[in-house]
């Protein structure tokens, strides 16, 4: 069987969706982290984004479907509920998650405040060649996504007061329930999972602050982590 490789840094939150799926189905897999930005086209020469996946001598891109590949070669323990109506809204939930959450974090990354330290965290990992042109490129074509994208056009007390809602929209959704939608972690829980820790992670101490401000959604992130084993 040939070996599994994840590509990219679990600082993304999108590449800790994967890394948390594969633990959860006990896939043993090594992570490969980049080292120069032209890493991510190769791996990736379809979007250049990550994370990318070797999974039985096949390449996958997106999380989203690299999960849905993962639950079909390796379906114990499900990511999706086989009852059609609770996983149509654990899928509705990732999305979600993934393109709309997310941006939130984003936007709150690259704030003028929190910008500096973005990128020093990004950069960290790359090799000493490349930092001094990370640090150049990286503010213009990561850093300008959030103003595009309209959130990174709002003031940053908004930012955080309209993510504060939505961390209670999903305190309230969870409700008693360990986990959305179901008693074990689903694809939702996991897109989840990451955007929670890139909140916790360092550059966004407004969203750090938010998070420990919902005790609700620390447990919940503890119960990702037991299920996952970590």
């Amino acid at each position: 069987m040939s070996e599994t490789i994840l590509y990219g840094t679990r600082l993304s939150t999108f590449v800790e969706k994967v890394a948390l799926a594969l633990a959860l189905k006990k896939v043993p897999y090594r992570l490969v982290p980049p080292s120069s930005p032209m890493d991510l086209r190769k791996w990736n020469p379809q979007t250049g984004k990550i994370p990318a996946i070797d999974l039985e001598g096949e390449r996958l891109w997106d999380s989203t479907f690299i999960l849905a590949r993962l639950d079909e070669r390796f379906p114990d323990p499900p990511l999706y509920s086989t009852d059609p109506a609770v996983a149509a809204a654990q899928r509705l939930l990732e999305d979600w998650s993934d393109e709309s959450l997310y941006w939130y974090v984003m936007a709150l990354r690259w704030t003028r405040k929190n910008a500096p330290a973005s990128l020093s965290q990004i950069v960290a990992g790359l090799s000493a060649f490349f930092r001094p042109v990370a640090r150049l490129v990286l503010p213009r074509r990561v850093g300008r996504m959030p103003l595009a994208q309209g959130l990174g056009r709002l003031p940053d007390a908004v930012i955080v007061r309209e993510l504060g809602h939505r961390l209670d929209d999903l305190v309230a959704l969870l409700g008693r329930r360990k986990f959305f939608y179901a008693d074990a972690p689903s694809a939702a829980d996991l897109a989840l999972y990451g955007q929670f820790s890139a909140m916790r992670s360092g550059p966004t101490p407004e969203a750090e602050r938010l998070l420990n401000e919902r005790p609700a959604l620390a447990d919940f992130m503890k119960r990702v982590e037991e299920a996952a084993g970590g």
